[in-house]
């Protein structure tokens, strides 16, 4: 009973199927699309930023002027 190095006593494992094997590759496609989606909700939202700077901002001073009275509602 002589065992090699490459001989380790494992078989490879044997997969009944019908399907091609799949292979890794890029998906080009589906960057595009997520790309796409990000410009249009890009898009969508920048109208608003100023709406939600100018809420930041009302907070910010609201904060401020709070704490400069020590009211605490």
């Amino acid at each position: 009973m002589s065992s090699t190095a490459s001989d380790s006593g494992l078989r490879e494992p044997v997969y009944r199927t019908v399907t091609p094997g799949y292979g890794s590759h890029e998906d080009t496609s589906m960057d595009v699309i997520g790309w796409i989606v990000l410009l249009g909700i890009l898009t969508l939202l920048f109208p608003l930023l100023p709406l939600f700077l100018a809420v930041v901002l009302v907070g910010k001073a609201v904060s401020a002027v709070r704490s400069q009275t020590g009211s605490s509602a």
